[in-house]
């Protein structure tokens, strides 16, 4: 495949809720009673000769599979892309409406996701409407400071997730990595000036967990970066595989040591105008994890006792399912000489830094969250630990050996399109 001329095109959209919505990914029901920021949809197509990617980034906590697919056929309809040469990712802010099930919640907002729909088309279709010749570089910068791995081992009691609550005389230490690589996409127009930069960072996004609908990180540091520009420039959030990591610090200097390292980086990053495009995408069929009986109910009610009600419902619901797999996919674009990798759920940080490593391109970036959510994908120690990731739940489908079997999958993709 030769090089052919990049082209580019960002548009975005609100997707706000009406106020009284209620907002997901927290044990407790919250009703939204205002606005702090905009949830928005934001699109960027890149265009080299034949091929067309699209790459949409929603303020929201995820996709309910059935939605996700309906969004991507009815861009291909529209617009005229490959099946293959369109992701979805979203923020896991805790801010919006429930688009994929939360933790004893039984309905999604359906209205809300039948308008999502259309709006994920229109976006796409607005920013194919405004290619124009554009370049591409990724760049990255380390931000060890801000992440922490979540998990925590004890003495006594295997696993303890941080923000349930931390025994006393038990932690003995985290129980895997971080990655604190933030990877920066800069695409510039033909005068050399960024029209649109997509940022990735393997953490959890937790700050938004109050009665405001909200954008949470992503929404903070669009604000702080237009403020360092000087006008408004797209920033896209490629959330990372935080399964297991958080931020360390509060909201606040979260998003002033992000948006400073975001510009420090887009200021330094080459971009070429001659790229390679490519795609792939796999549907998989997962290993589901046992539900025939409330296998954790004794630890639940250790660790977290106020949520033992909800995972007791969700183990009868996964029973009234009676599901015997997780059907999910895996995807994975060609950027000349980067690429992305991206995972359904949400993966813990130790499948990108496997995927990082053996990818055959120069530079990776590892997206989570991407088209679909089956939940947490944890790795096989972290089942033998135990703790939060680990309890089946509508939110935590995927079984011992998923994990792995993505990130394997993923590397294969990403070897075939180093091929073209």
């Amino acid at each position: 495949m030769t090089a052919l001329r990049l082209r580019a095109g960002v548009a975005e959209m609100d997707i706000t809720p009406k106020v009284g919505t209620e907002l997901a990914g927290e044990l407790y029901p919250r009703r939204s009673v205002g606005v702090c920021s905009s949830l928005k949809a934001k699109a960027l197509v890149l265009s080299s000769g034949p091929t067309e990617l699209a790459v949409v980034t929603l303020d929201l906590l995820g996709l309910h599979r059935p939605y996700a697919d309906r969004a991507i056929g009815a861009v291909v309809d529209r617009c005229g892309l490959s099946a293959e040469g369109v992701m979805l990712v979203c923020s896991r802010t805790r801010g919006g409406p429930f688009t994929t099930f939360g933790l004893g919640r039984a309905e999604l907002e359906t209205r809300y996701l039948d308008g999502l729909v259309g709006q994920i088309v229109e976006v796409v279709t607005k920013a194919k409407d405004s290619l124009q010749d554009a370049s591409l570089g990724l760049g990255h910068s380390l931000v060890p400071r801000l992440v922490f791995n979540r998990r925590l081992l004890t003495r006594n009691m295997k696993a303890v997730t941080e923000w349930i609550g931390v025994p006393r005389d038990e932690v003995l230490a985290p129980e895997g990595p971080t990655d604190p690589e933030l990877s920066v996409l800069t695409v510039r127009d033909n005068k050399g000036r960024p029209i649109c930069l997509l940022w990735n960072l393997a953490s959890d996004d937790r700050f938004s967990i109050d009665d405001q609908i909200s954008a949470s990180l992503p929404g903070t540091v669009q604000e702080a970066l237009d403020e360092r520009v000087g006008q408004h420039l797209p920033a896209m959030c490629l959330t990372g595989c935080g399964g297991n990591v958080g931020y360390s610090l509060d909201s606040r200097r979260t998003t002033e040591d992000m948006a400073s390292a975001i510009m420090a980086v887009q200021l330094e990053t080459p971009c070429d105008p001659s790229i390679k495009l490519g795609c792939r995408r796999e549907e998989m069929i997962l290993p589901i994890r046992d539900y025939s009986r409330f296998w954790s109910e004794a630890e639940v009610e250790l660790k977290w006792p106020e949520a033992l009600d909800a995972f007791k419902q969700e183990v009868a619901w996964l029973q009234e399912e009676g599901a015997n797999a997780v059907p999910t996919s895996v995807q994975a674009f060609r950027l000349g000489r980067f690429a992305i990798a991206a995972l359904p759920g949400a993966p813990f940080v130790e499948f990108a830094l496997r995927i990082k490593e053996e990818s055959p391109f120069q530079s990776t970036l590892v997206v989570g969250n991407a088209n679909d959510d089956p939940g947490y994908v944890i790795t096989n120690d972290a089942f033998a630990h135990e703790g939060y990731e680990s309890w089946p739940a509508r939110s935590a489908k995927i079984g011992r050996g998923g994990g792995e079997f993505m990130a394997e999958e993923a590397l294969s993709l990403l070897r075939e399109l180093k091929r073209l």
